[in-house]
């Protein structure tokens, strides 16, 4: 079987997937490979499936060339509606329009996949009793993810880890706001923010230094190379991610797979602890808990390999 995988190439979630799906597929003996949305000058692509992790270019899709077409519907269904409208609000005419694309994508598609049971139901309510919307398992390559010898323990008792895609789905907003009634309660924790975008920092510095959670953290506007990302999973008490609606992602999975305490909002079925989305003063109270080891862990899922996925959206494949 030939597929094709459309993606970003810009090192985010959505193209680290694609291109470990399509990896995985080669190692299952199939003719995978990757081609960038980004490129320029696109050629005729030739496959059996054609699977959108972006989107495609209408050259080939409209024309035909495109036999069968798999959506991966990557965007939490709230970020995609919020960005399309504040792109449309801020830029007008000719803006991107996330929201749009799903739905067309949608439509059109012979199948939509997702990886969470929650965005399954919202896009089954928007699609007719014929369209196909898959839920596939969210994978990561646990031969590369995996507990590993630390460099050395990060700051902090306890230290606490995050580096979540600063979007506002997910952004830290409110782990920097409650910070300080953690650290008044747990005065030598610690928490280290990885991947804050300097473009955002006039906004978030002015706030981490007026309610002093700067003083008890390590901020850094770098992302952490991979290497060097396991060993922050490996070498700190705690990581959490607060992506909205207890959802999980992609970096949760790969912290799971190293073997971090995961903590996240509620609904998060991969989380070790849960604290609930809302009032930050509450939220606090939780982690404090959490964090002086008054909660027991939960019975949580653990990490899925990238072979389930793999696994999954072959058989889907072979379906259509």
């Amino acid at each position: 079987m030939k597929i094709c995988h459309w993606t970003l190439t810009n090192g985010s979630g959505l193209h680290h997937m694609a291109r470990d799906i399509s990896a995985g597929e080669c190692k299952a003996g199939h003719d995978s490979f990757l081609v960038s949305t980004q490129t320029e000058q696109l050629q005729d692509v030739d496959a059996d499936v054609h699977v959108l992790h972006s989107h495609i270019p209408d050259k080939i899709l409209l024309t035909g060339k495109a036999k069968k077409v798999v959506y991966v519907a990557h965007g939490t269904p709230e970020h995609c509606f919020q960005s399309a409208v504040e792109a449309g609000l801020n830029h007008g005419y000719g803006a991107g329009d996330a929201w749009m694309m799903l739905m067309n994508y949608l439509r059109i598609a012979d199948a939509t996949v997702t990886w969470w049971p929650r965005h399954q139901a919202i896009l089954k309510s928007m699609a007719n009793k014929n369209t196909r919307v898959e839920l596939v398992p969210m994978g990561v390559d646990t031969s590369t993810f995996k507990p590993m010898p630390t460099r050395g323990k990060y700051a902090g008792n306890p230290s606490v880890f995050t580096a979540e895609n600063c979007h506002y789905i997910k952004w830290p907003l409110d782990l920097f706001m409650l910070w300080p009634w953690v650290v008044k309660e747990i005065p030598d924790a610690v928490l280290h923010a990885h991947y804050l975008p300097r473009d955002q920092h006039r906004w978030f510095m002015p706030l981490v230094y007026s309610n002093g959670t700067a003083y008890k953290s390590y901020l850094s506007g770098t992302p952490l190379a991979q290497e060097d990302l396991i060993n922050a999973f490996c070498s700190t008490d705690f990581y959490i991610g607060l992506v909205r609606y207890g959802d999980f992602d992609r970096l949760a999975m790969e912290a799971k797979a190293c073997g971090a305490k995961l903590i996240s909002y509620r609904g998060n079925e991969y989380a070790d602890y849960w604290i609930t989305e809302g009032d930050q003063r509450e939220m606090a109270k939780e982690l404090v808990a959490i964090l002086k080891g008054e909660v027991e862990p939960r019975k949580c899922l653990p990490a899925n390999d990238i072979s389930e996925t793999v696994k999954a959206m072959v058989a889907l494949y072979e379906s259509l």
